[in-house]
């Protein structure tokens, strides 16, 4: 958790979407942070901050152990980029008490996991949520939410619906952060986001940041086609992030479209592992959904 700050950033409900918006400016302009309420889930705790170029940022070890996801920008201290290596896995964990933006300033997601915090979580009401305006983050079942377009995800044990619309100083959304969880043994589907993009569902760059794997064993994959084996598996364990899977320029870094203005994907999707206990232990997973021209993938 953030040393002491006062949260400064406008949070209101997204009446389109759902969930909430946070907002935040032009880091060109800010000398001083902008950072979000907090909210809690299964024990944990979830912030958004901003800084502004070469900003600093204090970090209260005490509270637990402190997770951060670069969204955009960049951490010099730490060295952090948005993007990991391709198919690559980062631990996201910071020990240090301060961290530093870079020359661009740095947009970042905070998550805190004290000593106390159940290290599983075996029943969705573990993940409800508390902090201000938290009515607007509800969990809904995937089957729920699909439900109307396919019938994959009838029955699934699997919940979607709370998350955050981080916006810009004009208020376009930079990252739609969806948190979502499946039980064991649940496969979220083959896809690769091809459809064509809407102001309901636009296009995106994806990472997923793990804050709970279940039975240590859930993780991506990518395979030729729905159905189609052998799967290459990637492991993500909790307060670990993936690198991309998306397809992008590897001179500019921006992610590769389709003719439709979609993301260009493999066939991929999520598995969550199994073991051999009784009770249910789910992935908790916040999926990172970046607008294209916010995505940019690079090694320094």
């Amino acid at each position: 958790m953030l040393s002491s700050i006062t949260p400064n950033a406008k949070v209101e409900p997204n009446k389109e979407r759902g969930n909430l918006n946070i907002h935040f400016a032009d880091p060109k302009t800010l000398t001083e942070p902008i950072v979000s309420d907090v909210w809690e889930m299964g024990g944990r705790q979830i912030q958004f901050v901003q800084l502004g170029a070469n900003g600093t940022l204090g970090l209260d070890q005490n509270q637990g152990r402190i997770y951060i996801k670069v969204v955009t920008g960049a951490l010099a201290s730490p060295n952090r980029l948005p993007f990991c290596a391709p198919r690559g896995i980062q631990d996201t964990e910071v020990k240090e008490a301060e961290i530093k933006a870079g020359a661009e300033g740095a947009l970042l997601t905070v998550l805190t996991v004290p000593a106390s915090a159940p290290e599983s979580i075996n029943k969705m009401e573990q993940l409800k949520f508390s902090g201000p305006q938290s009515d607007a983050l509800q969990w809904r079942t995937f089957e729920q939410q699909f439900g109307q377009f396919m019938d994959y995800f009838n029955g699934m044990d699997a919940y979607i619906g709370p998350g955050f619309h981080l916006l810009d100083e004009k208020g376009d959304e930079i990252t739609y952060v969806n948190i979502w969880t499946a039980g064991k043994g649940v496969d979220l589907s083959t896809h690769n986001h091809g459809h064509d993009p809407s102001p309901q569902g636009p296009a995106f760059a994806e990472i997923h940041w793990t804050i709970c794997n279940g039975t240590g064993k859930g993780g991506m994959y990518e395979c030729e086609a729905p159905g189609a084996e052998p799967r290459t598996r990637y492991v993500v364990n909790a307060g670990e992030e993936h690198g991309p899977f998306f397809n992008f320029d590897a001179k500019t870094g921006e992610p590769n479209l389709r003719e439709n203005g979609a993301v260009d994907y493999p066939w991929h999707g999520w598995e969550a592992g199994t073991n051999d206990a009784s009770e249910q232990s789910y992935d908790v997973i916040a999926a990172f959904e970046t607008a294209p021209h916010y995505a940019r993938v690079t090694s320094s």
